[in-house]
């Protein structure tokens, strides 16, 4: 048996309702008869009002106490499917959002057989139609087990079976994330300024989703980058975030061999390429790479004190700071994306800009490597910054508990023969600033000797 509750949207009509594809909203769930399954006081109250509605358009007054709750049960609530449909009988408006959960309410065999031998109603279901192109939902808890995941995580392909899925490229030798070795990088002068257009438009966010595997930002197709070493120009589809847990860290790419908090990834295509003809070039797409974590902290492997070495700043400054209250409207939206393929629109003005803050864009690193979730298409300029931006603890700590996703990362990747190439030593390096320093009392002591 299948029980549906159907509510109409508050505010409508029937008839209106009937006409919007959001009108109705239909909740089901299996029936699963069972013969050792105890009598629930709730079925059994209800079914014993059969017998008194034998005749069509019959009617009795339910003068018991049976609520929905003590009819569903102990159901898991959290696992369930999403579609767009129809109502299941005549006229069929396809006004339904539908919500299917995946646990069977059990009830008795004997009170399921009441239905059929007290109506004397059978076979009373329409038949399943085609899905016709749309798309079904999962909410987190009930992604198909062949789906793949991250390490940790349940699932048939985990990181080290992602080369196994149909059509994965993750066995490649040009896969991301990798190990930064910044004694290793190659100083390269023609990777200069970027040139950012529309990262100040507070309304080019245009939603937040939650993709069952990270926090996801879409944007409105208004923004682009070049310059920077960069071959083409890119526009900029979405930007995510990659974490660990409340108590470990979680970036994808690591710096001498540390890994950061969290990594937040601005994801561009080929402005003159859709995504099947990105995906077939090994510069289709272009990422910036940010590595994100809290101010001023001394956690050993959190680069917040400034180093450098011969290919220019390497470990970030504490002095990049980024939009507290710009993230803190952020992570304000992901109490409402806990079911996997939610969406809601970005209501906040925000720009990118207000994400990433003051960190410095003109010191980065670049090598040529993959997306790092499947299929691992080995179509990527990637562009990592050297500075991090700096949020808020209490903020990070938003994503994996809102969302329930810890230690969302991809492991390193061989390097094999690429190469990394890094910026020189830029205006506002640490490097400048040590020189700064030595500079300031020279001059005044040579101030002193002239006058």
């Amino acid at each position: 048996m299948e029980m549906h509750i159907v509510s109409m949207k508050d505010g409508l009509s029937p008839d209106s309702a009937a006409k919007q594809e959001d009108g109705y909203a239909v909740l089901g769930f299996f029936l699963n008869a069972k013969n050792d399954q105890d009598t629930s006081e709730a079925w059994t109250t209800l079914t014993s009002f059969l017998p008194n509605i034998k005749e069509v358009d019959q009617m009795v007054n339910v003068d018991q106490n049976i609520s929905i709750n003590g009819l569903i049960g102990d159901v898991d609530l959290s696992k369930y499917y999403r579609y767009m449909g129809s109502l299941t009988t005549p006229q069929c408006s396809e006004a339904v959002v539908w919500t299917l959960f995946h646990e069977p309410i059990p009830v008795n065999s004997t009170l399921i057989q009441m239905f059929p031998l007290m109506t004397s109603f059978v076979d009373i279901y329409r038949p399943t139609q085609d899905l016709n192109g749309r798309q079904v939902y999962t909410s987190a808890s009930s992604v198909p087990s062949h789906s793949w995941c991250y390490e940790g995580h349940l699932c048939d392909y985990a990181p080290s079976n992602w080369s196994f899925l149909p059509e994965a490229k993750c066995g490649g030798e040009q896969q991301s994330p990798i190990n930064i070795d910044t004694q290793s990088t190659t100083e390269d002068e023609s990777l200069g300024a970027f040139t950012f257009l529309n990262f100040d438009d507070k309304h080019a966010i245009e939603s937040i989703t939650n993709t069952g595997h990270s926090v996801q930002c879409n944007i409105n197709g208004s923004v682009e980058v070049s310059g920077g070493g960069l071959p083409h120009v890119y526009t900029v589809l979405q930007f995510h975030f990659h974490w660990g847990s409340v108590a470990s860290d979680g970036s994808e790419h690591l710096l001498d061999s540390k890994r950061f908090p969290m990594e937040m990834h601005i994801v561009c295509i080929r402005k003159d390429l859709n995504r099947s003809e990105a995906l077939a070039q090994s510069d289709g797409l272009a990422v910036l790479g940010f590595f994100i974590e809290a101010p001023q902290t001394s956690k050993s492997g959190s680069h917040s004190s400034s180093t450098s070495d011969s290919s220019g700043t390497t470990n970030p400054p504490t002095s990049s700071t980024s939009d507290m209250e710009a993230w803190t409207k952020l992570t304000n939206y992901l109490d409402q994306i806990q079911t996997v393929n939610s969406q809601v629109p970005f209501s906040d003005e925000i720009s990118i800009d207000d994400v990433l803050g003051n960190v410095d864009r003109h010191s980065y690193f670049r090598y040529n490597g993959s997306l790092t979730t499947p299929q691992c298409n080995e179509a990527v300029v990637w562009t990592v910054f050297k500075e991090s931006i700096k949020v808020n603890q209490n903020l990070m700590t938003k994503f994996p508990e809102s969302t329930g996703y810890e230690n969302i990362y991809r492991p390193q990747q061989e390097q094999y023969s690429r190469t990394i190439l890094s910026t020189k030593v830029s205006a506002g390096s640490s490097l400048q600033v040590k020189s700064a320093r030595l500079f300031y009392p020279l001059l005044v002591f040579v101030w002193a000797l002239l006058y």
